[in-house]
Parts: structure tokens; sequence; C-alpha cells
């Protein structure tokens, strides 16, 4: 081996190790999912986005949720609405940060922030966020690519939840793209209910060894003059995107 190739192996393999990829143009940067350290503790907490960025974004008020305070936390933070749920394979779809959908990994830390509107006529009644930071990048992208099939299969799904006041969820319009994958989940009390069903927007993103979850809750009967750019299709996912930047600048 040459003196000059002695060096580019060793420096090729620093490359590798940081998750750097090379561009276009030449210049090394990092992986698109790739961070430049793992996630870890409190700062997790740091990760959703306040009321105030919130309103910014939807363009209505929110506040804080006071029957459910933030959470933060271990495993044990992580949730069990799903207990009745069914099929089981689609309640990560139906329901935020489940105990049952993340068992199968190592959970480090969770955070978990809900918001209400302010009682205006909004477009948005509530929403959830979630982060749940995981040992390595690596095991973060395994966890999503599962999730990201797990959410096709249950596409034209109705989950059947007995113990809840919406005792059917039905899932539809399942897509993945740019590390999120996203969902539309009609909430409907049952199937002889003459109550309108409330539309809530799904969305679950990786960034680093965090996996970001998001829920937007739309009112179920809407008005022309109801406040707010909150869209069923979008705005799950661009909080998801935005929560994903957040991971990369506190990392």
């Amino acid at each position: 081996m040459t003196n000059r190739w002695r060096w580019v192996v060793p420096l090729f393999a620093v490359f590798l190790a940081a998750g750097c990829t090379t561009t276009t143009t030449g210049k090394a940067g990092l992986a698109p999912n790739a961070v430049p350290r793992p996630l870890m503790g409190s700062l997790i907490q740091r990760v959703p986005l306040d009321g105030a960025a919130l309103s910014t974004l939807l363009n209505q008020p929110f506040q804080a949720l006071p029957p459910f305070p933030p959470v933060f936390g271990g495993s044990d933070s992580l949730g069990d609405s799903d207990v009745s749920a069914r099929p089981a394979d689609c309640v990560g779809v139906g329901y935020l940060t489940q105990r049952n959908v993340y068992r199968s990994v190592e959970v480090k830390s969770v955070a978990r922030v809900s918001w209400r509107h302010d009682g205006s006529s909004v477009k948005v009644d509530d929403l959830d966020e979630g982060v749940v930071a995981l040992p390595s990048a690596a095991a973060a992208d395994d966890l999503f690519a599962r999730f990201s099939a797990q959410w096709k299969e249950c596409d034209g799904t109705t989950l059947t939840v007995p113990a809840s006041a919406f005792g059917q969820r039905s899932i539809t319009d399942v897509r993945v793209a740019d590390s999120v994958v996203a969902a539309t989940v009609s909430l409907r009390r049952g199937t002889h209910s003459i109550l309108a069903s409330v539309p809530q927007a799904r969305a679950v993103g990786v960034r680093g060894n965090c996996v970001v979850e998001v829920a937007v809750t739309f009112f179920g009967i809407t008005h022309p003059s109801d406040q707010g750019s909150a869209d069923i299709s979008t705005s799950a996912v661009d909080i998801a995107h935005a929560m994903m930047d957040r991971i990369s600048e506190l990392s």
C-alpha cells in the first residue's frame, strides 16, 4: 500500500462512523437521519413545540391541557390506552406513544405534551406531541421501518376500542415520505351513532435516535369562519418535521 492510501482508508472509516455521505459537489455531509450525537434524558423535553410555536404554525391559539400535564420519564411513561383495542397491530396508528407498540425496543426517555383550543371558534380541538428516545439512530431507523410497514397494513382498517368513548377509529390515507409516516384517523362513537365523526391527523417521524409522534384532532363539525389554517393532510406532518428539526438543533 502506498503512503497515499495509508491515510485515505482510515479517513474513509471516520466518515462512515460519523454517518456522513458525499454530496454531488464532493463535500461530506450528514446522512438524512444522522445527527452529531444521540439525544437523551431531559433534553428531549425541548423537542415538542410550545403553544406559541403551534399557534404560529396553525394560526389559532392553543393552551395547555390541565387534566394532562406534560409527561417525562422512561418506558414507564408510555401509555396503555390500547389494552382492549383490536386489531392490536394497528394500535400505534390510533394512539400516541403506547407501551405495547414500543415493547420490542429499549426505550431510554419519553416526553409527551398535550394542547387544546382556547374556547374560540377554531379548526383544531386538541393536539398531542410525543418523543421517544432509543439507544441509537440505527434502532430508531429500524423501528420506523417497522412502523411504516405496519401502518400500510392498517390502511383501510377500523380499530375497535370497546372501552373508549370513540369505539371505532377508521384508518385511511397512509403514506410515507421524507422519514415521516402519516395517516388520517376518523374517530366514531359506534356504527349506529348519529354524531359526526371526528377527523384526526397522525404522523410519526424519525431523526437521529428519536421517534416523534403527532396527533392533531379536528372538530367534527366546522364552519367557514373557524380560525386557523390547519389541514388534515399536512398539519401533523409539518409539526413532525418541525420536531425533527429541533432534534437536529439539540444534538
